[in-house]
């Protein structure tokens, strides 16, 4: 990919209605923070994850966040759990480094989970947030490895926000609603806890969540 000249990350994610996918670029690149990841803890969206968490996932000792970015979403959930170890993995090698200052107690580490994974260390609650509209072109894959990270009888989180439902959206092929995405989380987990929230109080788009916890089935 040729470099992209912007300090917008918007630029590095989507453009002219097709996905970017620059993720290395703009955590080198952008003038602000990606996504605002620095204000996510007061969103409604993460109160409810962490209350979640909290109740359901307290006995988990090893914990991975995949698409952690700059590592704040792991350090609410180190703060949630606090007898755990959590590590957060990432495609972007600028990232895992800005996060391993930010929160030095915490490891970070380079993923690309859309791409085969060898070797691959097994934890007992794996989270992802929503990264899906960055990895709807590798659905199958994604999956297989958010099973593969995931313990025998461990859990799988998922917090994804959905566009406006009735209205065109990059991926709606693949993931064109919540109950779609379930469904296909639900092939390799069994749901502890969904739910759907429709947040209308915080600012900005794209706010209906599907929020799942669910239990690896056995094979």
């Amino acid at each position: 990919m040729p470099e992209i000249d912007s300090t917008d990350y918007h630029d590095f994610v989507f453009r002219e209605g097709r996905l970017v996918g620059e993720f290395e670029q703009m955590y080198r690149k952008s003038a602000e923070v990606p996504w605002h990841q620095d204000r996510d803890e007061d969103r409604l969206d993460c109160r409810v994850a962490m209350q979640i968490l909290g109740v359901c996932a307290a006995q988990a000792k090893t914990v991975a966040e995949v698409g952690c970015g700059l590592g704040f979403f792991a350090d609410m959930i180190a703060r949630t759990l606090p007898g755990s170890s959590v590590t957060g993995f990432d495609i972007s090698a600028s990232a895992v480094a800005k996060a391993a200052a930010l929160f030095p107690s915490l490891r970070f580490e380079v993923i690309d989970v859309s791409s085969r994974l060898v070797d691959v260390a097994r934890h007992e609650l794996v989270c992802i947030r929503g990264c899906f509209w960055y990895l709807f072109p590798h659905l199958d894959v994604v999956l297989e490895n958010l099973a593969a990270m995931t313990d025998k009888g461990g859990l799988l989180f998922v917090a994804q926000n959905f566009p406006p439902l009735d209205k065109d959206f990059i991926g709606k092929d693949t993931i064109p609603s919540p109950q779609a995405l379930s469904a296909r989380l639900s092939e390799r987990f069994e749901p502890v806890v969904e739910c759907r929230l429709d947040d209308r109080a915080t600012p900005g788009g794209n706010d209906l969540w599907l929020i799942y916890l669910g239990r690896k089935r056995s094979a």
